[in-house]
């Protein structure tokens, strides 16, 4: 008798367990063949971007060899080439590249162009910036300080990775525009805030010298004419 009943549930089990499977079982398979597809495509991904990265890494190289070996036009143009279907990572890293080439071959405004290009291909905050203040100083060297107050003005922030370097360059650009009671507010602010790197700091310090120095100059030609008076 105990084992007539164990039969009946055993079956009344099994007809259930057919019910379930016939009601939920088309949903159950059509979540593992998702699954599977996702896991699948995440696999895939990862394979491909791992192909393009070592393929930009390889081009990056052969580029970098160009230079190396006293090349530059033909390293510029594989870098340009790089950066045009390579990640954001290495096409804004080859645009940096093209714009020291640029820069050292004299052409500024392309050098600017490129920096700006770089700054926007990537996609890390920190590396986007340092491409700005790398285009910053060239305007610079160019004497264009209107355009150096305009981009070190936005890369100044608090806390910003090169907050420092970028308040130098714009108190060199106010001084440079005629303006220097602000050129000496922004020396002086670098000068002896704490946790300014030691070196701007001290170049600060000379530049409120310099300008201190200039404005004696400048007034003791007025104080000679007023004692002959």
């Amino acid at each position: 008798m105990v084992d007539f009943i164990s039969e009946v549930e055993e079956e009344l089990r099994k007809d259930d367990y057919n019910k379930f499977l016939r009601k939920y079982g088309p949903f159950i398979i059509g979540l593992l063949v998702a699954i599977v597809g996702y896991v699948g495509f995440l696999e895939w991904r990862e394979y491909s971007e791992t192909r393009t990265a070592r393929a930009a890494a390889a081009s990056y190289i052969t580029a970098d060899d160009l230079l190396q070996n006293g090349q530059p036009d033909q390293a510029r143009a594989a870098f340009l080439a790089l950066a045009d279907k390579a990640p954001d990572g290495y096409a804004g890293l080859s645009l940096m590249r093209a714009a020291v080439i640029s820069t050292d071959a004299g052409n500024a405004a392309e050098a600017v162009r490129l920096y700006d290009a770089a700054s926007a291909r990537f996609d890390i905050p920190r590396h986007s910036e340092l491409a700005q203040l790398k285009s910053a100083y060239v305007l610079a060297n160019e004497g264009a300080w209107d355009d150096v107050e305009r981009r070190a003005k936005a890369i100044a922030q608090d806390g910003a990775p090169y907050e420092y370097l970028a308040r130098e360059l714009s108190a060199s650009a106010a001084l440079n525009l005629g303006n220097t009671a602000l050129a000496r507010e922004r020396f002086n602010y670098l000068a002896n805030v704490p946790g300014v790197p030691e070196t701007v700091a001290r170049r600060a310090q000379q530049a409120l010298t310099l300008i201190g120095t200039s404005e004696q100059r400048s007034a003791a030609p007025a104080t000679a004419s007023e004692g002959t008076e």
